[in-house]
């Protein structure tokens, strides 16, 4: 009889264990099908966009230069190519303008090559037929404690502008910004682009603390996933502009 308590009370141990196991399972499926709902629902509208990645400089051209020695055609690209990663796992075609380090033009003056680098790259989304344009850079300034990513778009595009007001409030959810979308008539991209289209500066070399971020994959993976964002909340409420779907909320 006391053998019998015992294989039962170890038989009762057992179950729980599987039970317990079975029940963590669940929980955790569960809770990915929860975090991943609103996932689903966003990749829904990107699916059949055609997008151009667009990261800035290249080759000849550095860009700005961090006092690290860090340098912006590296940091564009590294943050492009997740950004492409994302977007296509999404469903939408990204056309990538480079996916190494080289630029577009070929002229041996360095003012004519980049002029012949901007009008290349904007060729490319005119062939393309994409549907939005998205520039990125990395900023600078003289002052070292101005930092954060910030977006500009077309005065005169109202699509772009609202492109940029998207992207800018999931720049600003990430890294717990105030910035603001801001207009701009120079940006040669920006004038010309036929498709909504934005510079995303991703933040400042010239900051010391935020240029060890921009070195960090970690952060790049960040910034991706927020332009990512910015770029379905586009689309989810111009969808719901039209009466399809209902907008992202804005987060906690």
């Amino acid at each position: 009889m006391k053998y019998n308590k015992r294989r039962l009370a170890y038989r009762i141990k057992k179950s729980w264990r599987v039970l317990g196991l079975v029940g963590f399972c669940l929980l955790a499926a569960l809770i990915w099908q929860v975090e991943h709902k609103d996932i689903e629902m966003w990749n829904w509208t990107v699916g059949s966009k055609t997008v151009v990645v667009d990261a800035g400089h290249g080759g000849v051209d550095p860009g700005a230069v961090g006092k690290n020695n860090t340098l912006e055609k590296d940091v564009t690209l590294a943050v492009a190519q997740r950004l492409q990663v994302l977007l296509q796992q999404g469903g939408a075609k990204a056309i990538m303008v480079r996916e190494e380090d080289r630029d577009l033009g070929s002229a041996q003056g360095l003012l004519q090559r980049k002029r012949e680098d901007l009008a290349q790259r904007l060729q490319l989304a005119i062939d393309s037929q994409a549907d939005i344009y998205l520039s990125i850079h990395a900023n600078s300034f003289p002052n070292e404690r101005f930092s954060g990513p910030q977006v500009f778009y077309y005065v005169e595009s109202e699509e772009g502008k609202a492109l940029a007001k998207a992207l800018q409030q999931e720049l600003n959810n990430m890294v717990g910004g105030t910035r603001v979308a801001k207009g701009n008539r120079d940006f040669f991209i920006l004038k010309k682009a036929t498709q909504a289209a934005v510079t995303i500066e991703l933040g400042f070399l010239s900051n010391p603390a935020e240029e060890v971020l921009l070195n960090d994959s970690d952060y790049q993976q960040k910034l991706a996933l927020a332009i990512y964002q910015g770029v379905i909340r586009y689309y989810s409420e111009y969808e719901q502009a039209q009466g399809a779907i209902t907008p992202l909320n804005d987060g906690p």
